[in-house]
């Protein structure tokens, strides 16, 4: 039997139909920079020919991850490489995906998603972390939103999570990200907290004792819901600068998606 690859973004989706739009944009300019970063004509006709789907874990119909594996399996793909469009390694909601695909459980957690069907074989990429082009990104809405950073100290304000596994893992992927930004750039500190529970009031009042001066980042896919309400509303009354950019738009997304394409370009590239 001929194998066939492809690849299936997932992220958690949205009502919001421009967050649902933010995410398929930087999908699909992810897979024009793949092909045409491709070394010969043969390399960019294999990479044309992994198809590369963008699921939503729900709030979106017709989009979702059974959708994502149709659309793809309809395509002759047998080998599946799912990519999840989460921040940092401590969500619970890619621990349920991963079950939904009949990977062992890493924790007392059993998520709610039941089994998916699906002939293809499947592997799993890791969430997003530390990488690169996340701290291009935050380093350059730090430096739109700073004016002093000398004087001012850096609160990221991420999901968390209220089971202690999860939240672990979490608060070490969103400490890397703080310990770098803070070695590239002269904050007097960065530091982070979570919305899940909830301790980005305390946080910002506590570093602010420190440093009264704080630009607020939230590190979040797309604007929604959280950017636009939740954070605004558990801040209230306190001063600081906060613009509510997330990762996307920025190009810098679609740059992360193509190098993690590129493995599976390589090897579909020397099949």
């Amino acid at each position: 039997m001929t194998s066939k690859k492809g690849i299936l973004v997932i992220s958690h989706g949205s009502r919001e139909q421009s967050w649902v739009q933010a995410v398929d944009e930087a999908v699909e300019a992810a897979r024009q920079l793949w092909i045409a970063q491709a070394s010969d004509e043969a390399s960019r006709v294999n990479r044309r020919d992994i198809p590369v789907y963008a699921a939503y874990l729900e709030l979106v119909d017709g989009r979702l991850i059974q959708d994502g594996i149709n659309a793809l399996e309809e395509k002759g793909v047998t080998h599946i490489h799912v990519m999840p469009l989460f921040v940092s390694g401590g969500s619970s909601h890619v621990e349920e995906i991963k079950q939904a695909f009949r990977f062992e459980p890493v924790s007392d957690f059993i998520g709610d998603l039941g089994t998916f069907a699906f002939n293809a074989h499947i592997d799993f990429d890791e969430p997003i972390g530390a990488e690169p082009e996340i701290i291009h990104i935050l380093q350059k809405q730090l430096k739109q939103l700073s004016r002093e950073p000398e004087n001012e100290a850096v609160l990221l304000l991420g999901h968390g999570s209220s089971m202690a596994y999860f939240y672990e893992k979490w608060e070490a992927g969103m400490k890397g990200i703080a310990d770098q930004l803070a070695e590239e750039l002269p904050f007097k500190e960065v530091t982070y907290a979570p919305l899940l529970p909830e301790g980005s009031r305390d946080a910002l009042i506590a570093l602010q004792e420190r440093v009264p001066q704080v630009v607020v980042l939230p590190l979040f896919i797309s604007p929604g819901y959280f950017t636009r309400h939740v954070i605004p509303t558990r801040l209230d009354g306190l001063h600081y600068t906060y613009s509510g950019t997330t990762l996307l738009p920025d190009e810098w997304m679609s740059k992360l998606l193509c190098r993690r394409f590129e493995s599976y370009a390589r090897d579909k590239e020397n099949a």
